[in-house]
């Protein structure tokens, strides 16, 4: 149901504005996490202590004025929402306990769902009851080809040396997860194509706007360096457990991508071993180094989401990203330690539980949290380009006082 609501405005008595709220969309953001939007009453104090907010147009006070009024199509277009970094000084420093910073959240989770093609995908990744569905699709396939793979042969591969390339050798994944990362490839450039027509139309860009390489250069030295996270004041230690993760998994796909080189190479008639690896072959360091990394930061974002509400509240689409990588890293490891101590049911059964992981992580990749990573990215360049600037509030002892400056 979508409603009209009219609201006067100051500069004439006879001129009105007519503001198309849509009464379901605001049902849906107090439901999906942002309950306590309710509360809040304008008092700017969210856009005072925000570290990071640019100084044209600031946030998130202008995302709470128009959640509430339910205007969806400047809030699913919004930029801001995605420059926000759940840092959560906004919600500290609320006298109402609105918490912003969780409006915001579920203000991008909303966003994705918008954009994404098709959007029912999105919305299963985000609804509880819905997930399982998501897991249901790769479990069927991989289970099809490994009993197409082994046939008659009774699950041989169970006997001798654990090989996994012996259960499902490494051609029978290329045609099972190289369509479904070409899937998401394709599903994810359309998703970010909407969103940037949106951003033109928001956002025009001004004059003094970056070039699109120094927007993109500077966007990756932020997004590596984690600069904007050490700017927070309430949840900074979070920088340390999301560059974790963020290098960990970056790890693991060079990881992935260089045993298919390799592998290839070998069929080729290249001198290049193929796995299982030694302990210390590179390829093996390389692996383990990055999964450890992804596990302790994994390990420490879910004990901090489970046990402090510093993080801010974490709604189902938080959740599962940071569950299935976990859960992925955990599957890989234990997998190799059965194969090490030469148990080849569960090392084999861990292994199928892992490559479902992977296939979650990589084929719905638009509709989960790695789907938030790219729309970020994006808006961080985007803001860059269109030459917005930005003003940094200090906080000091509880005083706030400001450096304006020209995003750089």
């Amino acid at each position: 149901m979508t409603a009209t609501m009219t609201q006067p405005v100051t500069e004439s008595a006879n001129e009105r504005v007519a503001i198309n709220g849509d009464l379901e969309f605001v049902e849906k953001l107090l439901g999906s996490g942002a309950a306590e939007l309710k509360y809040c009453y304008q008092c700017s104090t969210c856009t005072v202590v925000c570290p990071i907010t640019p100084d044209e147009s600031p946030f998130p006070r202008k995302e709470m004025v128009y959640a509430q009024f339910g205007l969806k199509e400047k809030l699913v277009s919004s930029l801001d929402s995605w420059l926000c970094i759940h840092c959560n000084d906004c919600s500290t420093y609320c006298p109402r306990g609105a918490k912003p910073a969780d409006v915001m959240n579920v203000i991008r989770s909303m966003s994705i769902v918008h954009f994404a093609r098709p959007a029912f995908l999105a919305t299963a990744a985000q609804t509880p009851s819905r997930i399982w569905m998501l897991f249901l699709i790769p479990m069927i396939i991989i289970a099809a080809v490994i009993l197409g793979l082994v046939g008659g042969s009774a699950f041989g591969f169970l006997s001798g040396t654990i090989v996994f390339s012996r259960m499902m050798p490494v051609p029978a994944i290329d045609i099972v997860f190289l369509p479904a990362i070409a899937f998401a490839v394709v599903t994810v450039l359309l998703s970010i194509r909407g969103f940037l027509r949106s951003l033109a139309v928001e956002y025009p860009r001004t004059g003094g706007g970056e070039s699109l390489p120094t927007a993109i250069m500077g966007t990756l030295l932020d997004v590596f360096s984690h600069r904007n996270f050490f700017e927070c004041t309430t949840n900074k230690s979070r920088a340390g457990a999301h560059a974790l993760v963020m290098y960990g998994f970056i790890g693991l796909v060079i990881t992935t991508t260089l045993v298919g080189i390799l592998y290839y190479m070998n069929q080729f008639g290249m001198d290049a071993q193929v796995g299982p690896y030694d302990f210390f072959h590179p390829v093996k360091v390389l692996g383990n180094v990055s999964g450890t990394l992804a596990f302790l930061g994994c390990s420490v974002m879910l004990a901090r989401r489970m046990s402090s509400g510093k993080s801010g509240k974490a709604t189902a689409f938080d959740w599962t990203f940071l569950w299935v990588l976990f859960m992925t890293v955990i599957t890989g490891f234990g997998s190799q330690v059965f194969r090490v101590f030469d148990l080849a049911i569960p090392a084999y059964g861990i292994y199928y539980v892992h490559l479902v992981l992977v296939f979650f992580l990589l084929a719905y990749m638009p509709y989960t949290k790695m789907g938030h990573i790219l729309f970020r990215a994006v808006a961080m360049i985007y803001a860059r380009w269109s030459g917005r600037a930005a003003v940094r509030p200090v906080i000091t002892d509880g005083q706030v006082r400001y450096d304006v400056q020209a995003e750089s």
